[in-house]
């Protein structure tokens, strides 16, 4: 009679212990990933396998922007991601001129309102494959948005430079439409200290700045070859990209890095 007794207590200590375990496992799990939320800034945004386009309209100007930049700035370390971060000019009147702020990307993001039948623009507003747009900063609606665009990859845009300084194009075959073809040129990740405006006192680093944007002109989407003269501005790399009517869907795209 002792000895039930004592297993059955043995049984409960066991049984008690495992839950302790089981309870303490779990604990240390949600820590963890508590810990790699924070420590990102914004948790897990996917690892896309095929070419996504990422814009981020930005401002160094802007409070609300950092989170954002810091999301761009994570995504660029995915291979197959090409992140751009547009400065815009329209909030440089906040006692600070963002240094990498061009009146090209207040016309893009413009044009991305236009074409939806809108006028309202904002920052940080993260644009994806032409198609997407959201608040940069929120980190669920990017992991969403490269989801999406992974289940509808767009078209690689092979591109190379020659030793005559000539930036070459492989166009693939697509559907016919009215594409235009566009070249961002950017800067890899950029350090800038803010002295005043909204984020002064901070040091932000900015991935992918675009300080340069060539017009390519139309393509009808036939698999072609296309080159031009590698811009004069301090760049890092380029990136190509084949949009449906100039700020529609993005059908193809690519990069190259110097």
């Amino acid at each position: 009679m002792v000895y039930r007794k004592c297993n059955k207590i043995n049984q409960n200590s066991e049984y008690n212990i495992m839950i302790q375990n089981i309870l303490i496992t779990a604990l240390v799990s949600g820590l963890l990933l508590t810990t790699l939320y924070v420590k990102n800034g914004y948790g897990d945004v996917g690892t896309p396998t095929s070419p996504v386009v990422v814009e981020l309209f930005t401002s160094q100007s802007c409070s609300s922007c950092p989170p954002a930049d810091r999301i761009l700035s994570k995504l660029t370390e995915n291979d197959n991601v090409i992140a751009l971060g547009f400065h815009v000019s329209y909030w440089n009147h906040l006692h600070w001129k963002d240094t990498f702020s061009r009146e090209f990307s207040d016309l893009r993001q413009h044009g991305y309102t236009s074409i939806r039948g809108s006028n309202r623009v904002y920052t940080p507003q993260m644009v994806v494959n032409g198609v997407d747009e959201f608040v940069g900063s929120h980190a669920g609606k990017v992991k969403a948005a490269l989801k999406k665009a992974g289940q509808n990859p767009i078209k690689n845009i092979n591109v190379t430079m020659n030793n005559d300084q000539q930036i070459i194009l492989t166009l693939p075959m697509a559907a016919p439409d009215n594409y235009r073809l566009w070249a961002f040129g950017y800067q890899k990740a950029q350090n800038q200290d803010i002295k005043s405006g909204e984020n002064s006192g901070k040091s932000v680093t900015y991935a992918n700045p675009v300080i340069s944007y060539t017009n390519l002109g139309a393509w009808d989407g036939n698999a072609t070859q296309n080159w031009f003269k590698k811009p004069n501005e301090e760049i890092d790399g380029i990136a190509i990209i084949a949009q449906s009517g100039g700020y529609g869907r993005i059908i193809a795209a690519g990069k190259y890095e110097f």
